[in-house]
């Protein structure tokens, strides 16, 4: 049967950024579930502002949207900005609500967890963790995974080692800045953990620059599992997060909130560790 696509109701996806692997592979799998519903998805970046995300929800709104699927920087959603009851699922992240709202999301902390872990179990001692930009300060579990891993093994968290950029510029310029500087104060580092394969690029890049290799010197491990992960040179140990999986799930529970049923409130999609040679 031919779906008839003039006057197709409308959905919202609010993401940090359009240049990231994930949240890029994330929205078009969320555009073509809610079109295969038979909805158009309005998609806005909020380039890692806090300001903008709220704007492009408000926006969002006043365009008439059917609900929102949001990617937040945010660590707490304002009671004021959105319509009491207005159908809104978080993907990946979640911040404090006095509403419930359903997040389908990785379970970040387990993850970690498990990459730290296999650094450690490679031989790794001094693990560096670059986990990723937030526009609102908050603790990210990543943080939170990858120091219960380390004490599991009787590794004492030092906080020098946990390096969150400033959100300024590139993922893979500011990750190869700041990875330069800490080489040139002397940190002894044999295992790095990034939070996408573009800062991944960046480490590689710094560690060339002062004479390291990857993975004679220094073994690595990204976030997100993108093609050019095992594309790259050496190829890129990844944590695939399954963006489809999670981009199906949280428009199935979006839509559940607009149709006026009873929908999960929290789904958790697997995480798998690849394997390649950045860690051999």
């Amino acid at each position: 049967m031919k779906m008839n696509t003039e006057n197709r109701p409308s959905v919202g996806i609010v993401i940090p950024a359009a240049d990231n692997s994930f949240f890029a592979s994330l929205t078009d799998s969320a555009a073509q579930c809610l079109y295969d519903l038979g909805y158009t998805a309005l998609i806005l970046s909020s380039a890692n502002s806090a300001e903008k995300e709220k704007e492009h929800l408000k926006a969002l709104v006043s365009l008439g949207v059917k609900g929102i699927l949001c990617v937040s920087g945010l660590s707490t959603l304002p009671e004021d900005l959105l319509p009491p009851d207005f159908p809104l699922v978080w993907m990946d992240r979640q911040p404090a609500s006095t509403r419930a709202i359903p997040l389908v999301a990785n379970d970040d902390r387990s993850a970690m967890e498990e990459a730290a872990e296999y650094l450690i179990g490679q031989g790794c001692r001094n693990i560096l963790l670059m986990p990723g930009y937030l526009a609102e300060t908050r603790l990210s579990p990543r943080v939170i995974g990858y120091e219960e891993a380390l004490k599991k093994h009787g590794i004492e968290p030092n906080p020098a080692y946990i390096v969150n950029r400033a959100g300024q510029k590139a993922s893979e310029t500011e990750t190869e800045e700041l990875v330069r500087d800490l080489m040139g104060q002397g940190l002894p580092v044999d295992g790095i953990i990034t939070s996408s394969d573009r800062a991944a690029f960046g480490v590689i890049t710094a560690l060339h620059r002062v004479g390291l290799y990857v993975p004679e010197d220094v073994k690595l491990i990204c976030f997100d599992n993108s093609p050019y992960s095992a594309m790259a040179s050496p190829a890129i140990t990844a944590l695939d997060r399954n963006p489809r999986l999670l981009a199906e799930n949280a428009c199935r529970r979006l839509l559940d909130l607009i149709d006026g049923r009873e929908t999960e409130q929290k789904t958790i999609i697997p995480v798998s560790l690849c394997r390649r040679d950045s860690t051999r």
